[in-house]
């Protein structure tokens, strides 16, 4: 294979690796900004098509990417999930304390 598709490739699963890493983290907003260095260099790397002798390296390292893209997302669905309780109860509990106010007038 090509030595930039494979550098790009590695770097791509490197970005990858440390999203993930910032996801179990919690630190979303490097997440974030470690996907816009990683679309970049996605587009790179796939300008050219790969040819038929490559593509198992490539299809290998796609399903990588995928694999722990699809951890990221995981976690933050969970992180949202959570972010979501803790606003309904943050809700609740104003709720309670305003009855309970107005109750001790």
């Amino acid at each position: 294979m090509n030595n930039d598709r494979t550098r790009q490739l590695a770097g791509i699963i490197g970005l990858s690796k440390d999203m993930l890493a910032k996801a179990r983290d919690h630190e979303w907003e490097r997440v974030a900004e470690l996907e816009v260095a990683r679309k970049t260099l996605v587009t790179r790397c796939f300008q050219q098509p790969a040819s038929g002798q490559d593509a198992p390296e490539v299809a290998a390292a796609i399903k990588e990417i995928l694999t722990l893209n699809q951890q990221v997302t995981q976690l933050g669905q969970k992180y949202q999930e959570q972010i979501g309780c803790d606003i309904h109860t943050s809700k609740v509990g104003r709720n309670a304390s305003a009855a309970y106010l107005g109750c001790a007038r």
